[in-house]
C-alpha cells in the first residue's frame, strides 16, 4: 500500500519557509495555517485549516466567505492533488486599537505614480 503524505507537517514546513523568506522569523509558530487544498474536483476549498489527520482522512475547518462561520469537513487524501500556504494566524493577540483604518492607507495616492 502506498505511505500516505502527512500534510499537517508539510504545511508547517512550508509555513516555516515562506516566513523565512519574506522576513518574518518569530519564535511563536503559527497558531492556525489557512491553507488552499487543491482536489481532483474543479473547485478548491479555500481558505481553510487543517484541525487534524490520520491515515485516510485530512480534517480541516473551512472559513466561509460570507463569514457566516466555518464548516468542518473531511478530504479523502488520495483526492488531494495540492496544498498551498495561504497566510498563518499567530498565537498573539493584537488590540484592535492598534490596528489602522484603511482609509488611512488610502488618503495619500500622490506617491503611486511617479
Amino acid at each position: 500500500m502506498e505511505k500516505s503524505v502527512n500534510w499537517t507537517d508539510k504545511v508547517k514546513c512550508l509555513d516555516e519557509t515562506i516566513r523565512k523568506e519574506i522576513g518574518i522569523e518569530d519564535e511563536d509558530e503559527a497558531k492556525h495555517i489557512l491553507i488552499k487544498v487543491q482536489t481532483k474536483s474543479f473547485e478548491p476549498i479555500e481558505p481553510a485549516f487543517i484541525v487534524g489527520e490520520d491515515e485516510t482522512f485530512l480534517d480541516l475547518f473551512v472559513i466561509s466567505p460570507q463569514g457566516s462561520g466555518i464548516t468542518s469537513t473531511a478530504v479523502l487524501k488520495n483526492n488531494i492533488q495540492s496544498i498551498g500556504v495561504i497566510g498563518g494566524v499567530s498565537t498573539e493577540k493584537v488590540d484592535p486599537g492598534e490596528i489602522p483604518e484603511e482609509s488611512e492607507s488610502f488618503d495619500d495616492v500622490s506617491n503611486l505614480y511617479q
